[in-house]
C-alpha cells in the first residue's frame, strides 16, 4: 500500500537517511529491508505516523510524527547499523588472522 504523498513529505528527512545505508534494500511502499528481513516500515493511522522497527530485542513501534521522534529513530537505527559493521569488521580481521 503506497503512503500519502503528505505522509513521505513528512518522513523525507528519515527515508533519505535510511536510504544512505547501501546495507537496506528499500521495497515498494517504503519498507527497508535488512539482510532480505523486515527491518523498518512505516504506518499512516488516523493518530499519527508510527514506524515498526526490528531489533535485536525485537519489534519496537514508535511515533515519528515529528522531527524529533524521527532523530530518536534515527538514533537507533544509526547505533544498531554502525554495531553491525563494527561486527562484520571484526569477523573479517579475525577471519583473516586465522
Amino acid at each position: 500500500m503506497d503512503m500519502r504523498e503528505s505522509t513521505i513529505q513528512t518522513l523525507t528527512p528519515l527515508l533519505n537517511f535510511l536510504r544512505s545505508y547501501d546495507v537496506l534494500e528499500e521495497t515498494p511502499g517504503n519498507k527497508f529491508l535488512l539482510k532480505g528481513k523486515d527491518f523498518v516500515h512505516f504506518h499512516d493511522d488516523p493518530d499519527g505516523l508510527w514506524a515498526d522497527a526490528n531489533f535485536s530485542k525485537g519489534r519496537i513501534r514508535m511515533s515519528v510524527s515529528s522531527r524529533s521522534e524521527q532523530g530518536e529513530l534515527m538514533d537507533m537505527i544509526a547505533k544498531k547499523l554502525d554495531s553491525l559493521d563494527s561486527n562484520s569488521e571484526h569477523r573479517r580481521r579475525s577471519h583473516k588472522n586465522a
